[in-house]
């Protein structure tokens, strides 16, 4: 099997237009819902830019309106989210206003054996944000902007045996930040076996093209770039799915990841969730994956993370989340992050949540603690018509 990844760019945007004209003429024969949701919220950060000396804090107001829409007539279903992040600092110096959006559409069609899907996302995010997810590390106030275009087939081969594959093309372009411009194409293909009610095992292969469009950077990682700024990332994992009961169910995969310009490693990762009672849940997550990022190619990322919830009756609510992340690359770093908050419903539609939050950074040359406390104001309202 072989794929064109340089071709993916242009393909997918016309894919996407293409298949909405194959959709219903008459679409008030769907059936719609639509909902509306905008919290407004007060933090503290005692240490926005993660500085083990001269630490610096902030206050943000934010307020995220929220927009959900979704149609559907049985066979195809459209949806739509849309939000804005509108948020404002007591010291611009510190941290810029930001005017942040996030849009996404998908279409899904559903057939005899199968779906087919198309989704298109738009998001911008600051880079102290986006870069701390995926690196662990903290940049400038810049910004970052996304595209993603995606396309996806499963189809049940028998009563046994499925298929799911998809197509894939992100774009990534950084401002303020120092960081160099990607974009990534990407194919997958997954078979899943139905052993027995509680058993899938499956095997899933990826290839991931990354091409550097600004090579502006000078590192370990541009420098095992090809001339053209490429790099190929190639994946197979072999794993199962489990359910064990009603309220246990787990997956487990391992493989092995071959990056072009950096070699052979192993990946894997493992999920499990558990419903201790009917007021309380546990989730956990660790995985090994090698994702592009604005460092110019791929990094490798370790993440582990545990989430667990508390309905103490039906309008108080405790939660608390762990997030491990390491990476090796460049500047290998470790980062730490515990949450937990308070929730309470003050009306059907209203919500008052307090949440608290600590993390850590270690990096080359650098060993930094902050701590962020928050409280927000929430109205969901998520059946306008």
């Amino acid at each position: 099997m072989s794929i064109r990844p340089s071709k993916i760019k242009a393909n997918l945007p016309i894919l996407f237009v293409m298949g909405l004209t194959v959709l219903p003429s008459s679409v008030s024969a769907m059936e719609y819902t639509a909902g509306f949701f905008i919290p407004v919220s007060v933090n503290y950060d005692s240490n926005i830019q993660m500085a083990d000396s001269n630490e610096e804090s902030v206050v943000f107001y934010n307020v995220i309106p929220r927009v959900t829409f979704v149609g559907s007539d049985g066979v195809n279903t459209i949806n739509f989210n849309g939000s804005v992040l509108l948020q404002r600092s007591n010291d611009e110096e510190i941290s810029e206003d930001r005017k942040d959006p996030n849009l996404g559409l998908s279409w899904v069609r559903g057939f005899e054996r199968g779906e087919f899907s198309l989704s298109t996302n738009y998001s911008k995010t600051s880079t102290r944000v986006s870069e701390q997810r995926v690196t662990g590390l903290v940049f400038s106030d810049g910004s970052a902007i996304s595209r993603s275009y995606n396309a996806g087939v499963s189809y049940l081969i028998s009563e046994k045996l499925s298929m799911s594959t998809g197509l894939g093309y992100q774009e990534t372009v950084f401002s303020g930040a120092g960081l160099d411009d990607f974009n990534a194409k990407n194919f997958n293909v997954r078979l899943n076996y139905l052993y027995s009610e509680k058993l899938t095992p499956f095997v899933q292969f990826s290839l991931s093209r990354f091409e550097n469009e600004t090579n502006t950077l000078s590192n370990e990682i541009v420098s095992e770039l090809d001339n053209n700024g490429t790099s190929i990332s190639r994946n197979i994992l072999v794993g199962f799915d489990y359910k064990a009961s009603p309220q246990l169910d787990y997956s487990v995969a391992v493989g092995m990841n071959r990056v072009s310009s950096a070699g052979t490693g192993w990946v894997g990762n493992a999920n499990v969730n558990y419903v201790i009672d009917e007021r309380s849940t546990v989730a956990g997550s660790i995985s090994r994956n090698v994702t592009p990022s604005g460092l110019g190619g791929f990094l490798e990322v370790d993440n582990l993370s545990v989430n667990y919830q508390y309905d103490i009756n039906q309008k108080n609510h405790l939660g608390a989340d762990a997030n491990w992340s390491i990476t090796r690359d460049v500047n290998d770093s470790s980062f730490k992050r515990l949450n937990g908050f308070y929730g309470y419903d003050l009306a059907d539609d209203w919500g008052l949540r307090t949440y608290i939050q600590y993390r850590t950074l270690q990096a080359v040359g650098v060993d930094a603690n902050a701590y962020l406390i928050g409280v927000s104001l929430s109205y969901n309202h998520p059946q306008l018509f």
